[in-house]
């Protein structure tokens, strides 16, 4: 079981290291449209397009690691004003929640990311990009952030850390 979490663990970091490369990316590529419009007088409207592109990709990859530290947003007041035996329970009915919400959508996204990539569907953007590259971060995301939810609900049944969100 701890190999299986340690993996799990590796693939969440490299998620989120993936992401992170993405927002570097996504800055530099910002830099360069502004430079090449102002001092080159050329401008590339296709990264336009692709920055909302790495936005999906930085939301949805970022998101199983902010989960699993429990970094997303959480009503703290509310939840630790609880008793410790509620709290936990309330905790992990919101992981169970969670848990349905992300098999939910990831059964559905991948849906839709497989039949656009039949169909071969495309977006109408300036280079015709495949939609079903632009689906592929949400359904690999929610498959994970359901992993998650199974681990943060044990967690929060079992032990006093991981009972509430943010910083513990």
């Amino acid at each position: 079981m701890r190999s299986l979490n340690k993996f799990i663990d590796g693939c969440l970091l490299a998620l989120a290291g993936i992401a992170g490369v993405i927002v570097l990316l996504l800055l530099l590529a910002v830099v360069f449209a502004t430079l090449s419009r102002y001092l080159l007088n050329q401008p590339h409207a296709f990264l336009i397009d692709y920055s909302a592109y790495a936005l999906i990709y930085i939301a949805f990859l970022g998101a199983p690691w902010l989960y699993k530290a429990r970094g997303h947003v959480a009503i703290d007041m509310v939840v630790v004003a609880l008793p410790v035996k509620v709290r936990r329970v309330w905790v992990a009915a919101t992981d169970v929640i969670i848990l349905i919400i992300a098999v939910v959508t990831c059964v559905i996204s991948f849906q839709v990311m497989k039949t656009s990539f039949d169909s071969n569907i495309a977006v109408a953007d300036f280079l015709g990009t495949p939609k079903w590259i632009l689906i592929a971060p949400i359904p690999l995301s929610m498959f994970f952030l359901a992993v998650q939810a199974i681990r943060n609900a044990i967690a929060s049944l079992t032990s006093e850390t991981g009972m509430t969100g943010g910083a513990h």
